[in-house]
């Protein structure tokens, strides 16, 4: 089929990000949006993961264009407090690149030194809170709260990788995304925005859409749909009968409960890093926006009621009187993304939940391949290409499940029904061989240790490192101190390079410390060059 004629059903942040890269990158397709007045948004916040980054870029969209309509702030990390203990203890997961030795196979040396200096000097010196600090320097950033476009270089480099452009992601309130790109850049390249509700579907004998009828009696014809309706997958499932799988048996928060909240004092809480905290039955995420802070409970009701959730979640905030908005959450995805000439874009494909941002993600990465399979032939689209992008799809949700599913799995708590479920109860993946110390201790580095363990998730140049962030936090590590004292402490010089790492470590550590203390924080930064 060629596709000359484009019809979204469905607005919000799926439905005007579709809209804006489609008619942004295929600047002669016909574009057509249909939007309900009926149904209202959300808008309590959301985070977005490094990706995002590469949607901006494809609209040649720069910070400051669009930061400021949508109440944008910068997000360097995600730190989870409470999950493997809950005994306080938190840990971060910084975006960019690892920054210490220059190329991956002396990274993976440095990795590996993280845990023989635990072995060393013990874990209260080096906790896994630490790790992802001793691997990147970005993690200072977050945990003093602040944002910059210069790091100074480590010791032996005098360039940082770090690169504000690249390594950061953001805050922001999602409906007002999607309202700045439909009225900066979908519009104005020409797409038709109707308002109404779809009242019925007229299909072609072999099952193709053909055309949808609103109810004052529009008529929208098209070559491709897209649905951006949301949970209720109104073309995908209802009309096309896509089966939807669900995530349940990995994934048991089903429930939130979400509200924003006003800045005490937006120079010390304006953090940039999404907070999560993990409570009894499920966690609580923060995100600072310019404006105001959007924060949930995202929960599970098989283990504890709405109300019971309120009492929580409201005891957490110590606000009694926030309004709360309650929320079904449908874990999972469609068998397709794509079938016939319909595409199921957003929360109408799948969804996780919100604990590692890929709401948006999703979102954006299935509509550049989307914009890639139409620009590959001319925006001639066969089964073939179908089936690629189905797959594709596919594999991004079902890696991301896994790596979200790690977050529980690897808990050490057993303080309530729920923790000890989420511990003791979802199969993670089948292993083809035993895994014990003697297999661990054979790895050459930590990656191959989380391969070993049907860890790792999707390709590590499109997740980055996060698995390592993750399991290190967790307390995951491949070597004992009692192998570490019977291989190494008569290795002399493996000793010492031990010892000079570090050295070289809380040296370097003294230095950032040091020159985080004396820079402006996150909100300054913003007021200066994005609030202005």
């Amino acid at each position: 089929m060629r596709v000359e004629s484009i019809c979204i059903v469905g607005g919000g942040s799926a439905g005007w990000m579709s809209a804006a890269l489609l008619s942004h990158e295929h600047p002669d397709l016909e574009i057509a949006l249909i939007e309900s007045d009926n149904i209202k948004p959300i808008g309590v916040g959301e985070s977005t993961l490094q990706h995002f980054n590469r949607f901006l870029k494809r609209l040649e969209l720069k910070d400051e264009d669009w930061m400021p309509s949508c109440n944008a702030t910068y997000k360097a990390s995600i730190r989870f407090k409470n999950f493997r203990d809950g005994k306080g203890e938190a840990f971060q997961y910084p975006f960019g690149d690892m920054d210490r030795e220059g190329d991956m196979d002396r990274m993976d040396t440095w990795i590996m030194r993280f845990f023989e200096l635990q072995c060393m000097y013990g874990k209260d010196k080096y906790p896994p809170e630490e790790f992802a600090q001793f691997i990147n320097r970005q993690t200072y950033l977050a945990d003093a709260g602040i944002m910059t476009r210069e790091m100074p270089g480590i010791l032996d480099r005098e360039e940082s990788n770090w690169d504000l452009d690249n390594d950061t992601s953001y805050h922001l309130n999602a409906d007002k995304f999607g309202e700045y790109l439909r009225d900066n850049i979908a519009v104005p390249n020409g797409v038709h925005h109707i308002k109404g509700d779809v009242h019925n579907i007229i299909k072609t004998p072999e099952g193709y859409i053909k055309s949808v009828i609103t109810l004052d009696g529009g008529c929208i014809s098209a070559d491709l749909f897209i649905d951006c309706t949301g949970f209720r997958s109104l073309l995908l499932e209802t009309h096309m009968g896509v089966d939807f799988v669900p995530f349940n048996d990995m994934l048991f928060n089903d429930s939130a409960l979400v509200t924003h909240i006003d800045y005490k004092d937006k120079e010390t809480e304006m953090v940039p890093y999404t907070d999560c905290v993990a409570l009894s039955n499920g966690w609580v995420y923060n995100i600072p926006m310019w404006n105001n802070i959007g924060t949930g409970y995202v929960y599970s009701s098989k283990y504890i009621n709405q109300c019971e959730a309120e009492l929580e979640f409201r005891e957490y905030l110590n606000d009694q009187d926030c309004p709360l908005m309650p929320i079904k959450i449908k874990h999972g995805r469609h068998d397709v993304a794509w079938t016939k000439n319909v595409v199921g874009i957003g929360l109408a494909y799948g969804f996780l939940e919100p604990l590692e941002s890929t709401g948006l993600m999703t979102t954006h990465e299935n509509l550049i391949l989307l914009s890639d399979t139409l620009s590959q032939r001319d925006r001639i689209v066969t089964k073939h290409d179908r089936d690629v992008f189905n797959h594709q799809t596919e594999k991004i949700i079902e890696s991301m499940k896994n790596f979200v599913t790690l977050h529980y799995t690897l808990s050490c708590r057993d303080d309530t029904q729920y923790w000890r479920d989420c511990t003791e109860t979802i199969e993670f993946g089948k292993f083809e061989h035993g895994i014990n110390e003697a297999t661990l201790i054979g790895l050459n580095d930590y990656r191959n240790l989380l391969d070993s363990l049907e860890m790792k998730t999707w390709e590590s140049d499109n997740m980055g490192e996060g698995t390592i962030y993750i399991t290190a936090g967790m307390g995951v590590r491949p070597i004992s101190e009692a192998f570490f004292k019977e291989k190494r402490s008569h290795e002399e010089g493996a000793l010492q390079a031990v010892r000079d790492a570090h050295k070289a470590y809380q040296t370097d550590k003294e230095i950032m410390l040091d020159w985080v203390s004396k820079q402006p924080s996150h909100y300054e930064y913003l007021k200066e060059h994005i609030y202005v």
